[in-house]
């Protein structure tokens, strides 16, 4: 097995490990060059990780993408790729138009005024934070896309880049603690977050925050 941090050059082979570990995600139906745009964020800016693992014969077995966050009040995850993936998320529903009703979409509606609203210039890229939430602010890294293909699932490779993902941020002296968000629904990512360590912090009927202070 070999670790390594991912360039623009290993964008295909991710696009191919995406679509197969996540088949019917919406970004998936969007197409690879969507895929490759949206992977392409975590290489080009400073707060994204990207990293990949090759199995033993050199393929590519699963892959890795996070946002650091040092200081609060700035876009999370999604509205950072949004705003960089803009007008590739335009063309992808101008070949798709139907996609646009797609369940992903319909669910993350606020988050698609709020983009087209920062896209215009109608809302800012930052927003005002209170003293409170400044004080008790502490910077964080959050694993936001971690896939595995399919082949290789039950081997040890999403614990290995999990593993991998919580090195990178113990790396950094300023960060202290690791975050992602699940479907409450995913008790089989659940459970294997759950045995690397993650606790639950805040939960829904539809989400579930899982962190791990490091």
């Amino acid at each position: 097995m070999k670790l390594l941090e991912s360039q623009l050059s290993d964008l295909p082979e991710i696009v191919d490990c995406h679509k197969d570990a996540f088949p019917a995600a919406l970004s998936t139906k969007q197409g690879s060059r969507f895929i490759s745009k949206m992977m392409e964020w975590y290489i080009s800016n400073d707060r994204g990780v990207l990293f990949h693992v090759y199995d033993d014969e050199g393929e590519m077995a699963g892959y890795c993408g996070g946002i650091v966050t040092r200081k609060p009040g700035l876009l999370g995850a999604v509205s950072s790729i949004s705003q960089y993936a803009f007008m590739d998320f335009l063309k992808s529903y101008l070949r798709k138009p139907w996609l646009l009703f797609h369940p992903e979409n319909l669910k993350k509606f606020p988050y698609i005024v709020k983009n087209l609203l920062i896209k215009f210039g109608l809302k800012k890229k930052v927003s005002q934070v209170s003293t409170k939430e400044e004080a008790d602010f502490q910077p964080f890294m959050g694993l936001v896309v971690i896939g595995v293909k399919n082949k290789y699932h039950g081997k040890g490779y999403g614990s290995i880049l999990l593993q991998e993902f919580e090195r990178l941020a113990r790396e950094d002296g300023g960060i202290k603690r690791i975050q992602l968000s699940v479907k409450a629904s995913n008790s089989k990512a659940i459970k294997s977050y759950q045995r690397n360590g993650w606790q639950v912090s805040k939960q829904d009927d539809q989400t579930k925050q899982l962190i791990k202070e490091i």
